[in-house]
């Protein structure tokens, strides 16, 4: 007891610790355990060991499965990299450089984040139809008729047609990170740049993402993270399947699927390792982030140190 009261700080942390604990650390213990059985969610378990982790690499279409869905999480975590966070460095320095209207296109920006998914995916249905598109009427307008067709129908654009929606429900977020870590620039660096004669997007390069280079790196493991667990775009466009020759598959998905079948969100067509597997699957993702978010945190360090 003495050794408490001499670190009063203890009782600070403690509830945080023990909510932590019970809600992040016991669920990943739980389902690295589960991982190791035969189990259907209902009667008893098997003890496997890794024979789960054998068939999930060794059995062909689970195999295949799971290559899809990660090289679909994959895709829009790249197109993201690629397009999306550019586009946000580029509307938060707008912003930041005060345009006229900024006020108001940061709030239309950020907007999509009051609409709910469902509602997005329809709206996106409503631009993106054969027949009642709004996409496909701005192309016969334009008198490019020729190129009108069913997109959301095309199992080879499913994957970035859930990219387009997340996108644009999206893009206001990081946004609004990059804009929050640029007014923390000291004003004095800008108008000694100012007075330097830099120009508008030579300050840009040279002095506003050199100094917001960590909230790039973090914003880009939080893209990575995101990408790997999208799950919601997906399954309202192509339900538990994945769509038309799992088109729209993703990792999170994929996991639902073998969790919890094919036909409904309380069951479908289960099976006889469904929570074994599915587990198996929910550790794999995990894996692979924490590597990535391993990878992350070095970097970070590194570069403080440096």
């Amino acid at each position: 007891m003495a050794w408490i009261r001499s670190k009063p700080f203890i009782w600070f942390i403690l509830p945080g610790f023990l909510l932590y604990s019970l809600f992040s650390v016991y669920p990943i213990f739980s389902a690295i355990q589960i991982s190791l059985t035969r189990w259907d969610g209902i009667g008893k378990k098997k003890f496997v060991g890794f024979g789960n982790y054998g068939e999930l690499f060794s059995n062909p279409e689970l195999f295949r499965q799971l290559t899809n869905a990660l090289g679909h999480s994959a895709t829009i975590f790249a197109l993201n990299a690629l397009v999306v966070l550019p586009a946000q460095l580029y509307l938060a320095y707008l912003i930041y450089g005060k345009i006229r209207g900024h006020r108001f296109f940061q709030a239309m920006i950020f907007s999509p984040q009051f609409i709910a998914t469902p509602v997005i995916v329809f709206m996106g249905t409503l631009v993106f139809d054969g027949n009642i598109g709004v996409f496909n009427k701005l192309l016969e307008t334009v008198g490019l008729g020729g190129w009108t067709r069913p997109w959301m129908g095309l199992p080879e654009l499913g994957i970035y047609i859930v990219w387009l929606l997340v996108a644009w429900s999206g893009i206001g977020v990081g946004m609004i990170f990059f804009l929050g870590a640029m007014k923390m620039i000291s004003g004095e660096i800008i108008e000694a740049a100012l007075l330097d004669g830099a120009s508008y997007w030579g300050r840009f390069f040279r002095i506003v993402l050199p100094q917001i280079k960590t909230t790039i790196l973090n914003m880009l493991i939080l893209t990575y993270i995101f990408a790997m667990t999208l799950f919601d775009y997906s399954f309202i466009l192509g339900g538990a399947s994945g769509g038309i020759n799992r088109s729209v598959d993703v990792m999170a998905l994929f996991f639902y699927r073998i969790s919890f079948g094919d036909n409904s969100a309380v069951g479908g067509t289960t099976n006889v390792n469904a929570m074994g597997m599915g587990t198996t699957i929910a550790c794999v993702m995990f894996v692979i982030v924490f590597a990535v978010a391993l990878v992350q945190v070095a970097l970070t360090y590194r570069r403080a140190e440096d």
